[in-house]
């Protein structure tokens, strides 16, 4: 498991909204037996307008998705499965809005 992996929503009751999470856990806390991740809805499950910062639209597979860092929750490892690619594209803007959450800024 890796920073910026994509896993599928370990709640399958939430994945016609939310399809997709991403871990944004640091590397150095790997141990644990947890990874917190954020949620990726699917862009015509959200809102048309929202924070860009708060909630940046970010690309996978050809669709886009609204991260949701306010929801952001911590799985067990064993829960989130295989990884099916990464977001390490998008890393400053999914670090930025963990900030917009803690900080207001």
């Amino acid at each position: 498991m890796a920073q910026f992996d994509v896993y599928a929503n370990p709640v399958k009751s939430q994945r016609e909204d939310i399809p997709w999470c991403v871990d944004i856990q640091s590397d150095l806390l790997a141990s644990l037996s947890t990874r917190l991740v954020i949620p990726l809805a699917s862009r015509k499950h959200t809102p048309a307008v929202s924070p860009r910062r708060l909630c940046p639209v970010v690309q996978w597979e050809g669709e886009s998705f609204v991260a949701l860092p306010q929801m952001a929750a911590p799985f067990r490892t064993r829960d989130l499965g295989s990884a099916h690619g990464s977001l390490r594209s998008h890393a400053s803007e999914l670090v930025a809005s963990i900030d917009a959450v803690i900080s207001g800024i």
